[in-house]
């Protein structure tokens, strides 16, 4: 009589696959509850934010002008649209749905959050914008959040004192330069998956830089232009994506 015996995955290999689920199942059962909590979760968060000036108002009585209020959304808007439309769409194939939700409500989106995932990706050595890719991402970044508050809390008391101690020179040089080494880290890390697309990713923004363009020009120009060089990449057989890997 013959025996069956289980074989043991090769190292690196997931128990199980995440394509063996079907379509369906994984849409009921993940992609709709995320999007139900998540708007409702964010939706709250904003409400929340207008807290402190219902309080001021009803405890005190204060309440700013409405050309003050009309000049600083006119201002504030015309820094965040631009972002507010770009970041989504730049950040999503590697955060997914929750870590996008969990993203932009726990805030520190490009120094935290986005590096978290992309290092978790790399180091499960799963591809961005699949099913696999999601689901470490939500993890990294899930952890991330629970890090960050236990960081920020040492951070808040030990920091300040600490940082106060360095040079000057110190000082200016963590303020100039460590959010353009995170940067360029998550770039670098990303540009060994495709080293045909980082020549452009350098060279649409570096033009808007040198013509002193503003921000909300410069971005969209580096973000959507390397989205449709990688769409012309693609459509001519250059570059090809596993079929069934990407989400539908």
């Amino acid at each position: 009589m013959a025996t069956m015996t289980a074989s043991k995955p090769a190292p690196g290999k997931n128990l199980v696959d995440m394509q063996d689920i079907d379509d369906e199942t994984y849409l009921n059962d993940f992609t709709k509850p995320i999007h139900r909590v998540g708007r409702a979760t964010n939706l709250l968060a904003a409400l929340l934010m207008f807290l402190p000036s219902v309080w001021l108002l009803i405890q005190y009585g204060l309440f700013p002008p409405l050309q003050a209020i009309l000049l600083g959304m006119g201002l504030a808007l015309t820094y965040a649209v631009p972002f507010w439309i770009i970041e989504p769409i730049s950040y999503y194939p590697t955060l997914g749905d929750a870590g996008t939700y969990m993203s932009f409500l726990a805030g520190n989106i490009s120094n935290m959050r986005l590096p978290c995932a992309a290092v978790a990706q790399e180091v499960a050595g799963v591809e961005e914008g699949s099913r696999k890719g999601e689901l470490v991402a939500t993890i990294g970044i899930s952890v991330s959040i629970w890090l960050s508050i236990l960081a920020v809390l040492i951070g808040a008391i030990a920091t300040g004192l600490i940082v106060e101690t360095f040079p000057p020179a110190v000082q200016d040089a963590f303020k100039t330069y460590l959010l353009p080494a995170v940067f360029g880290a998550v770039f670098g890390q990303f540009m060994l998956r495709g080293f045909k697309y980082a020549p452009v990713a350098l060279i649409l923004p570096l033009i808007g830089v040198l013509l002193k363009w503003p921000s909300y020009v410069t971005i969209p120009l580096a973000v959507f232009g390397t989205i449709i060089f990688g769409r012309l990449l693609y459509r001519k057989g250059t570059t090809t994506a596993t079929e069934g890997d990407f989400k539908p």
